[in-house]
Order: structure tokens, then sequence, then C-alpha cells
């Protein structure tokens, strides 16, 4: 699948201008949303492991609990452990210590949640953040409301300590303490599981998926709206995104993939005065910097160009007003600059063709914004003629 997107079927071997990891993330992530098959595979077995303790009466679970038996946390099934091919339950359960960490409890009555040993707070395992007062008590594996009497608050802890503490350990319990300090035991409320992956506490494959990619870390794409939200086709919206992304093939980039060849990368066919780059090819350049003036003219603003393309595609640009029109045509106007620059480049370098002023290319980045913007719900009583005529009354 890798070498498709990149090569394509007839067209040889060609440089990979993204990394797969980096492609197969969502796009709120960076990615094109291809997904990891082992990924998407892993979390569709979590998904299992999510729903046993939620469906206690169904035929599965029950299945489950009387073939493995259940787990010392009360929640889940054992891991399989027999050796078998025919052992779906063994691919489930082998992750699910990973599975654990995207959990946390939320307190109902506290007796279905272990005190040391179960995540339902902040700071994780308990046993983990106090390992000494661990060793000292003498409840172990024991739920919440063993250790209070829910229907006093604030609640008075009983950590069960098999002897008195000396200085160090009663500044531990302190800090315990302060932990606990906000919870509190509802007698009528049930203890849920909650996914921590997603605000609304359920589990989804998609928030799984994601945290196996990125190994747990959070990872964002500021200029995803942008870029993907635009009214333009498919090919220009990936375009826009290689540009965000600063992999385009331009000729540094391509002099350093070759470095046995001499392409000139010192040379912009646009203007035969600079270094041809990402962020100079599509902002820095004077010829791309009088077409940008034009778009400002058009939409009543004033602009200072940022130094790089991500931090153009990010920023915030205060054009005609607020309103759904305003920010489709805006969008589909950034896309049609970027995308016919790109295609005056090649034109001037792969075909006998001497190019055009600003100006004309300045008509053709309105046609194209103008017709993406027309076949969209939000200008659907404009033709593209009327839109790229009067661009500013179109969206008021």
């Amino acid at each position: 699948m890798r070498s498709f997107l990149w090569e394509g079927v007839e067209e040889g071997k060609r440089d990979h201008l993204v990394k797969w990891e980096r492609v197969a993330n969502s796009k709120e992530e960076g990615g094109l949303g291809v997904g990891s098959l082992k990924e998407k595979n892993e979390a569709l077995r979590a998904k299992w492991l999510w729903r046993f303790p939620m469906e206690p009466n169904s035929l599965w679970a029950m299945v489950v609990k009387s073939k493995y038996g259940s787990a010392t946390n009360g929640w889940d099934a054992n891991p399989a452990s027999m050796v078998t091919s025919l052992n779906p339950w063994k691919d489930i359960s082998a992750g699910y210590q990973t599975f654990l960490q995207c959990c946390r409890f939320e307190l109902g009555n506290g007796n279905r949640v272990r005190f040391w040993e179960d995540s339902w707070v902040r700071e994780g395992l308990l046993k983990d953040s106090f390992p000494r007062l661990f060793a000292l008590s003498s409840k172990h594996s024991l739920s919440i409301d063993c250790f209070v009497d829910s229907q006093v608050f604030p609640h008075n802890w009983d950590f069960g300590f098999r002897r008195n503490l000396n200085e160090r350990e009663t500044a531990e319990v302190i800090k315990l303490l302060e932990i606990l300090e906000g919870f509190r035991l509802w007698a009528s409320k049930r203890d849920r599981r909650r996914w921590d992956l997603e605000v609304s506490g359920y589990f989804t494959c998609k928030s799984f998926q994601s945290f196996l990619c990125n190994k747990g870390r959070v990872v964002t794409f500021p200029p995803f709206s942008r870029v993907w939200k635009a009214k333009s086709p498919p090919k220009v919206k990936v375009f826009v995104w290689l540009v965000g992304l600063g992999k385009v093939n331009t000729l540094d980039l391509v002099q350093r993939k070759r470095p046995f060849m001499y392409l000139s990368p010192h040379w912009c066919v646009l203007c035969k005065y600079c270094e041809e780059s990402v962020d100079h090819l599509f902002l820095h350049c004077p010829f791309s910097l009088s077409l940008w003036g034009l778009l400002w003219r058009e939409v009543g603003t004033v602009c200072v160009i940022p130094k790089g393309c991500s931090d153009f595609l990010c920023s915030d640009f205060v054009v005609w007003g607020s309103g759904k029109c305003t920010s489709t045509l805006w969008r589909c106007l950034v896309h049609s600059v970027f995308w016919n620059i790109w295609m005056e480049r090649n034109r001037r370098i792969f075909e006998d063709y001497k190019g055009v002023g600003v100006r004309d290319l300045w008509d053709r980045v309105k046609y194209w914004a103008a017709l993406w913007a027309s076949v969209t719900k939000d200008f659907k009583d404009y033709s593209y003629s009327t839109i790229m005529r009067d661009m500013a009354a179109a969206v008021i």
C-alpha cells in the first residue's frame, strides 16, 4: 500500500514524500487517515475487553467467564493461557495491559474498585505512587468502600496500617489525603469504568488506534481545518497537506534526495533569482508575493506573510467578515493560489512554456476558486461566473 500511494501502478520507483507512520495517522493528527491494519486490528479486539464488564448477562460474556474465570479486579476475565490456534480470547486478552492504560474508574459506591490496585485517580495506581504505604497497609485487593464509611462526609479514611508511621511516612499520608480530598462515595450510584481518551468516557476504536499509532503521545495537526475542510478537489487538498508539511518536491528537496544529480537548486523558475524551497516558492518569491497581494486586495485586508507555509495555514485572517460562505470561499481561494503556483512552476520547467503574468494567473486562481465554491450548498444560488465577477457580494 505504501508503494502504491507514492509510486502508482505503472510509474516505476519514486520517492516516498512522507513517512508511512505519518500517513497512517488520522487527518486530525497530520496524516491521510489511511490507518495501520495492525493497530486497527488491536483496537477492534480491545472493544471486546471494554464490552465484557458492560454486558455481564450476554451469552458470549458468560461463556468466556465460565471458561477462563474472573480476574482479581472483578471487572475482566482472566487472560487465556492455553496454546492453541483456535483461541480468539488469547489474542483479545494479549492487549489487556495496554488497554488498561487508557481506562480509569469513576466512583459510585466504591464496592467494585480496588483502592490500591485500580486506576481511579489521575495520578495512576496508588500502589505505584505510594509503594511504602502500600507495603504497610493490611488492606490489599480490597475495594474502596472498605477504607471509608460512605455515610459520613468528609470521609475518614482507614488505610489499615500494621504499625505506627514515622515522620517520612506521615508526610506521604498527607500527600495521599490531599489527592483523596475531592472524592466522595455515593451509596446509590454504581462504579463505572471510564475511557480516558474520549470526553464522553466511552470506548472508541478510533481513539485507541490513535493511541497505539502514536505510542501514547498526543499528536495534533493545527492546519487541519484549513486543509481538509476546504471545498477543493481531493487531489488539491492532498497537495496543500504536503505543502503544510513541507514535503513538496521542490528543487532543494529533490537535490537532497539525489545528491549525484545537478538540479540547480539555487534557481527559482518563477523569479529566477533565489533558491527554490517550499516556503520561498509559495510565499516569499516576488512572483508569489504579487499573487498574494492581489488576494489581499480582493478580500479587503492587509497581511504580513508568515515565515513558513505551515504557519500560514494555521493563521486566522480577517476577510470580508464572518460566516460560512466567507469561510468556504476563502479556503477555496487559498487552495487555488497554492495549486496554480505549483501548476505554473511545473509548466515552466517541464514544458516549452514561457509562463504568464501575475494578473493572468490571478484570473485562473479566481476561476478555480469560484468553480469549486459554486458546487457547494453554501453557493447553490450562485453560478461560478457570478462569484468570480464579485466575490465580496457573493459572501454577503
